[in-house]
């Protein structure tokens, strides 16, 4: 179906208004909802809600990775799992959400998840519009104003039932957002917190102060009314009211903690892979006979249908993590998903990067600690041994090096022996290496357009996971082959000292891994010696 064609369907959408209420409760009657709606007992509907402070991380993602649970725990806010896939939500009383459960009409089994997001985001751009805003779908499932995002969308289906869920920024509170999100570092400071509101705009920026609520509900109405050639009952506020099952609140709280991966798996492997679609992610443990055990998958990634990725896991069993890969390329080609953004590639990609990583693990004598800390960059799908063996330079963070040291925003190292980047300049001058200390992201972006620019096929790196993730397009826009080290200690996440480390002047120390450095480095050859004070970049 085309995105502009409109669907033939009749009968009367019911339309409620639950009001402010948990996110536990909001969350929770989407998903019960849901099923009564999958199995007849329960009309079209569309319910507009508001919550409390409340963190929404999708179906598919590891809520540790995504959350900064102890400060939700700590600032009271709570934590849901939506039902529907996608990425990882602050909502408070400023974010007007909205649910729709729609039977869907003919000919609509067969459209994918990307183009009913691109149908739904457009009608919401077009309801929008009536208020005067200039809104207009953005791939995936975003609507903007100038290139600025307004609103997110996210789907489900369950058999012939359709779950979307929307969510409209009227206010938005950006810190608190970026302090529940696991954001980059220098999206905390405040030149970061400038950069996120640029990025970000709302209906209270775009119509002033005095926001009418109902008037917005009423376009978005109309925008999908439009859409769907339906009539919309009369507003009704008493769906609140509706009592849950008994046992709701032991089935949120175990969807929440379905994928957690805090709890240690005993001989648990990790990687990742960042794609169009997100980040998608596996963890498993090899058992005596070399077989994978305990696979589980993850992202925040819209996937259809929801049993596919748990058939995967299963599917993967058993098997040997270098035939990881064709078994789900086998899989994929047995039971055919819609993958918005994403490919059988990609997973195919994630796991032989996981499988890459047991064999450098056994060739170089890594722990699994110390094998999970690594994540590759591989853009031609590249082993760890051929990036190490083309690498040429070496990146270090500034917050790596001492407080009191005088280098520690300069390129460059003593190599006075006290402190591991010291150790880490040491090593890659032994293999004529060049080494850079990176500032910042800006630094960064400089360094390897700059490393892009002399041909350097590739290079060893030290970041944390989160601004590997988050700040993807970096690395991706370089192109450069990569084994990066994540950093631990003292970062500033964990210590909340964002701004300062942003200004450069974070005092805590993160910590490299000189031991698996060391390992690592091994295969690097040795070639003429170079200086190390400088990169050459400014």
């Amino acid at each position: 179906m085309n995105v502009t064609e409109r669907p033939v369907v009749t009968g009367c959408v019911a339309l409620c208004d639950s009001g402010l209420q948990s996110g536990a409760i909001n969350f929770a009657r989407d998903r019960h909802d849901w099923a009564r709606h999958a199995c007849g007992e329960l009309g079209d509907q569309l319910r507009f809600h508001r919550s409390l402070p409340t963190a929404a991380i999708g179906r598919y993602q590891v809520i540790d990775r995504e959350l900064r649970i102890e400060h939700c725990e700590q600032a009271g806010i709570a934590m849901v799992r939506r039902c529907s896939g996608g990425g990882a939500l602050y909502l408070d009383p400023d974010q007007l959400c909205w649910s729709l459960l729609l039977h869907q009409p003919p000919g609509w089994e067969s459209v994918g998840q990307a183009q009913l997001l691109a149908l739904f985001a457009s009608a919401l751009a077009a309801g929008l519009q009536h208020l005067g805003a200039d809104a207009h779908y953005k791939y995936p499932n975003d609507v903007e104003i100038g290139g600025r995002k307004l609103a997110s969308l996210f789907i489900g289906r369950n058999g012939s039932s359709l779950l979307v869920q929307g969510v409209i920024l009227l206010d938005a509170n950006i810190r608190t957002m970026l302090e529940v999100l696991r954001a980059p570092t220098e999206k905390l400071s405040r030149d970061g917190l400038s950069a996120a509101r640029e990025r970000l705009i709302t209906l209270r920026q775009c119509l002033g102060e005095d926001i009418d609520v109902q008037r917005v509900r009423s376009v978005v109405v109309q925008g999908l009314a439009t859409l769907l050639g339906r009539n919309f009952g009369g507003m009704t506020a008493d769906a609140g009211e509706r009592r849950l099952p008994p046992q709701w609140q032991s089935v949120e709280t175990e969807e929440l903690w379905r994928l957690d991966w805090r709890t240690i798996q005993t001989g648990g492997m990790e990687s990742l892979w960042k794609t169009a679609g997100g980040t998608l992610r596996v963890r498993a443990r090899e058992n005596a006979a070399g077989q994978l055990d305990g696979v589980e998958l993850a992202g925040d990634i819209h996937i259809e249908p929801a049993g596919w990725l748990p058939g995967l896991q299963d599917a993967l069993q058993a098997t040997t993590p270098d035939a990881a890969p064709a078994v789900a390329l086998a899989y994929a080609r047995r039971h055919v998903a819609d993958m918005p953004g994403f490919g059988a590639e990609d997973i195919a990609r994630l796991l032989a990067i996981l499988a890459d990583k047991r064999r450098l693990q056994r060739e170089i004598g890594l722990d699994n600690a110390q094998t999970n800390a690594l994540m590759l960059y591989t853009p031609r799908g590249q082993a760890p041994g051929e990036i190490l063996g083309h690498a040429t330079v070496m990146l270090v963070p500034y917050c790596a090096k001492p407080a009191w040291c005088k280098w520690r925003m300069r390129d460059g190292c003593p190599e006075c022996g006290l402190c591991e980047v010291g150790e880490a300049y040491r090593l890659a001058r032994e293999r004529g290496m060049q080494v850079t200390t990176i500032m910042n992201y800006e630094h960064l972006e400089r360094t390897l357009g700059d490393m892009k620019a002399r041909g350097v096929p590739a290079y060893i790196g030290m970041c944390c996971s989160s601004f590997f993730i988050k700040r993807h397009r970096a690395f991706q826009q370089a192109g450069l082959p990569a084994m990066l080290m994540d950093i631990s200690g003292s970062n500033c996440y964990e210590l909340k000292q964002e701004e300062l480390a942003y200004a450069g002047k974070f005092e805590a120390q993160a910590t490299l891994d000189v031991d698996a450095l060391r390992k690592v480095i091994r295969l690097v050859p040795v070639a003429s010696p170079v200086t190390c004070e400088s990169s050459g970049v400014e």
